[in-house]
């Protein structure tokens, strides 16, 4: 947000330090002055502004909200056992040509340089054993993970040897554990469709395990009376919950938050999903609480669910814009689909698609100050590959604006901007790899950025500050249409436990990034800042972060001086 003390960066020469910081005190003194006595008779002011966008109820509720987003990353697992090769017992045989049986997908030249070391050859039970492994494996090697080969009992004609190969059908699915129809649902399409490469597998177990509340433990090829079964075990876990407590938010709204997110699978279907997540300020419980709920669904075997959802926030921020008497709402509804388009364990790709519509308030007095409504659609891409002995993952948004449902128009006067509106289209990347550099040692990097085609009301502006980017700062320190950031943050593992504490670790980072706006406007700007800290997990279900922050580009907006901050976050899984 605008620092009024900037406005005499590099004006003053450096040659008296303390006149020059006096001088912006008192300025600062002064801007804050004007700015509280123009706010009683102009709410559109740049201090109002400023105020007015430091608590709006939607930009608090994109900070406080857990992310309950439904992609998941984890490797399910895919653990085949393919039969054994087997191989005819007796005496050796001269063999003077091999032909190989069985093959539908595979040709008898993936296998010419194996049959051309073993023709002309007397070869015994074992040299046929090991024949017919090395058949088996150019099978698998070619993707074909539950093949298998055999050499049955057999007098040859003309010197000619038959083996069979088995690519590895799958005739029946058998879960074992608990039954869920959407897991079936899932393997179903690997049955009686031909030979199963490892690329189908994959996805077809990756997508089974992502189904919620259900996990997937092991994946067994078993060859019984002709048949081949493929026995998954399933477990199940409808109903999981996460408890936190954090101090991030800012004076107004906090700065101590308390956030709980409870999940509830298998409802209504064997592939549904029930999230309801809350935030509220527990210390002053006046000034913001949120809520949301969201309802998936699956609606086929590729994995593509159909999703609503609805939240709600309300604020009454305190401390220093206690007196102006703020009241705030946010809603939001939407609607929207998401599908697995690439699903593996070394790469997945996700798309969304969602029709937001929104309403913010905010009252001044019970007098109506700000009203934005937006209806927004949202094409989202989001993924993960192997990379560098790590991960990169990446996430893309495509926003437009649409105008519809009385959508705010340029020139309102009750908007966020008054150079603003609706319809916009804006796009917004992210990307961060996570992955070792040496042994307990880790590093991440991760960078975002955002373009928009015009000025931007507030709650669609990217913000520096907080979470993950600029932890030095408060979260939307400043914020603008246009945006870069990056961050870097070092880890170092002390050891697998040490005491009750399990996995500590220590971390160290630094952040940076810029924010502008199209038209100027207030509150963009340049923001550095420094810190480290620890983590650990307490017991298996219990995590605890305690870092310190340093800003390095001047004073916060909460606090008016750039002393470190202390950030903790407690969190309870169950």
């Amino acid at each position: 947000m605008l620092n009024p003390g900037s406005i005499f960066h590099g004006s003053l020469g450096g040659r008296n330090l303390s006149l020059r910081r006096h001088i912006i005190s008192r300025a600062c003194v002064l801007f804050r002055t004007i700015t509280g006595a123009a706010l009683a008779f102009w709410p559109a002011t740049a201090g109002a502004q400023v105020a007015l966008d430091r608590v709006d109820p939607a930009r608090v509720e994109q900070r406080a909200a857990p992310d309950t987003r439904p992609v998941k990353d984890a490797d399910a697992p895919v653990s085949a056992y393919a039969p054994r090769t087997a191989a005819t017992a007796g005496a050796p045989v001269t063999v003077g040509a091999i032909t190989i049986t069985g093959l539908r997908a595979l040709r008898p030249a993936d296998f010419a340089d194996i049959i051309e070391r073993n023709v002309g050859r007397t070869l015994g039970s074992a040299e046929l054993a090991a024949l017919a492994d090395a058949v088996a494996e150019r099978a698998r090697e070619r993707g074909y993970v539950f093949a298998s080969a055999t050499v049955a009992p057999q007098a040859l004609v003309a010197g000619v040897l038959r083996l069979n190969v088995d690519e590895g059908g799958v005739d029946e699915v058998r879960l074992s554990g608990a039954e869920n129809a959407a897991v079936r649902a899932a393997l179903a399409p690997l049955v009686g469709t031909g030979p199963v490469k490892i690329d189908q597998l994959e996805r077809r177990l990756l997508i089974a395990g992502d189904i919620d509340g259900v996990w997937l433990r092991r994946t067994r090829f078993l060859r019984e009376a002709g048949r081949n079964v493929l026995d998954v075990q399933v477990g199940a876990d409808p109903v999981t919950g996460l408890v936190g407590l954090a101090n991030d938010g800012s004076r107004p709204i906090g700065p101590v938050q308390a956030d709980g997110l409870l999940k509830a699978s298998q409802l209504l279907g064997p592939a549904d999903l029930l999230t309801v997540s809350a935030v509220v300020t527990p210390f002053e419980p006046d000034e913001f609480a949120y809520g949301r709920v969201r309802y998936a669904s699956r609606v086929g075997a590729d994995g593509t669910e159909l999703f609503g959802a609805f939240s709600y926030a309300v604020t009454h921020p305190g401390a220093y814009v206690e007196d102006r008497n703020i009241d705030g709402r946010s809603s939001t509804a939407s609607l929207g689909v998401f599908r697995p388009m690439w699903r593996r364990r070394d790469a997945s790709l996700w798309l969304e698609g969602t029709l937001n519509l929104r309403t913010i308030r905010q009252d001044r007095d019970e007098v109506l100050a700000r009203r934005d409504r937006l209806t927004v659609a949202r094409v989202r891409a989001t993924g993960f590959v192997a990379m560098l002995g790590g991960r990169l993952r990446a996430d893309a948004t495509l926003s437009r604006g649409l105008d519809l449902f009385d959508a705010t128009q340029r020139g309102d006067p009750l908007a966020s901007r008054r150079d603003a509106d609706a319809t916009f289209t804006s796009a917004a990347l992210w990307a961060g790899w996570t992955g070792p550099l040496a042994p307990r040692v880790e590093f991440e990097v991760a960078a975002a950025s955002q373009t928009a085609s015009q000025p931007l009301l507030v709650s669609e502006e990217v913000g520096l500050g907080g979470g993950r980017f600029l932890r030095g700062y408060d979260y939307s320190e400043r914020s603008g249409d246009q945006g870069a950031m990056a961050s870097a943050e070092l880890r170092y593992d002390l050891s697998r436990k040490l005491g009750p504490l399990a996995e500590p670790r220590l971390y160290s980072f630094v952040d940076g990034g810029r924010v502008t706006n199209l038209d100027g406007g207030f509150g963009t700007g340049t923001l550095f800042s420094v810190g480290g800290g620890a983590r650990a997990r307490i017991a298996d279900t219990l995590a605890a972060d305690l870092g310190v922050a340093v800003p390095l580009s001047g004073e916060r907006y909460d606090s008016g001086n750039a002393a470190p901050v202390v950030n903790f976050r407690l969190s309870k899984r169950f």
